[in-house]
């Protein structure tokens, strides 16, 4: 009798156990059925900095005020920046001016060349026919080649001058270069949601000075992998505030990701594989959403 009370409670245990295995199994499995999680609503925003340190000497946005795309938001000192640009636009203009003197002493030089050539060949016929002695053609010809060296010297300082040019002209472009990194310029449009620094401060590179809310903020759900039907991109889903019940809306999916740092969770069911969970972004529909609410999300039904 005590025999077959234990065979049955051995009986009883395996049936349990058998019952709880295959649960097990059965709720780890992706079945579609309807799935409430909470989701976070997160802002969508966007961090400014300078690209080297500075101090600030423009008034910063406060909180709340509304930027457009490509305002100037804020400037950080440019010691020695606009005596240094001013200096090379006006090395720059003397080398132009150098070159346009060079132009015209290379015009008076070829212009003076032609009158030599031309009175070289009136000296040249009058030797030929004994009227004249030749070292006046030998005069006239040392005139002429002098002319012409002097004509190279100034074709030679053509390159020199270009050079000096091109070399300014970096230089003044890596100026404007500083000059643009010391403008902090809003790449779009948003609402300064914080504002990290004020005139007159010490800012160092890549530190926020403002940040931007570009939208509205977005919910994000954390979807285990074996409840991942129930959530497809476009598709629209049910949420509310989890402090109102009663005011429900539609959210709409737009982005589906794996999330890599979570570790993956060991599913020790009759399948024995690995389960991940998913970053899932909606956009609200119709219901004001604050930065931090927390929302039920209902997917999957019918």
């Amino acid at each position: 009798m005590k025999k077959a009370m234990w065979v049955g409670v051995a009986v009883a245990i395996a049936v349990a156990g058998t019952w709880g295995y295959g649960a097990l199994a059965r709720r780890e499995d992706d079945t579609g059925r309807a799935v409430r999680l909470l989701a976070i609503a997160e802002e969508q925003s966007l961090a400014l900095s300078f690209s080297r340190s500075g101090r600030l000497v423009s008034p910063v946005p406060d909180e709340g005020e509304a930027v457009r795309a490509g305002q100037t938001v804020a400037k950080i000192e440019e010691p020695g920046l606009a005596e240094d640009a001013s200096d090379f636009e006006r090395q720059m203009a003397q080398s132009r001016a150098r070159e346009k003197t060079r132009q015209e002493e290379v015009a008076r030089l070829r212009a003076d060349l032609a009158q030599i050539a031309s009175e070289e060949k009136r000296i040249g016929r009058l030797v030929r026919e004994g009227i004249a002695p030749a070292a006046d053609l030998e005069t006239v010809q040392h005139r002429r080649e002098g002319i012409n060296a002097a004509i190279r010297a100034r074709e030679a300082e053509k390159g020199q001058i270009s050079a000096e040019g091109d070399s300014l002209h970096a230089r003044l472009g890596k100026v404007r270069h500083f000059e643009k990194e010391g403008a902090l310029v809003a790449p779009s449009a948003g609402v300064v949601l914080t504002r990290h620094h004020r005139m007159g401060e010490w800012v160092g590179p890549g530190e926020p000075i403002v940040t931007l809310q570009l939208e509205a903020p977005r919910l994000r759900v954390e979807v285990p992998e074996e409840r991942l039907s129930a959530f497809s991109v476009g598709k629209s889903v049910e949420i509310w505030p989890q402090a109102r019940p009663d005011a429900r809306a539609r959210a709409r999916v737009v982005s589906i990701r794996p999330r890599s740092e979570f570790a993956t969770r060991r599913n020790w069911g009759l399948q024995s594989r690995d389960l991940r969970t998913f970053s899932v972004r909606l956009v609200p529909e119709g219901l004001p959403v604050v930065a931090g609410q927390t929302f039920v999300v209902e997917a999957g039904a019918n």
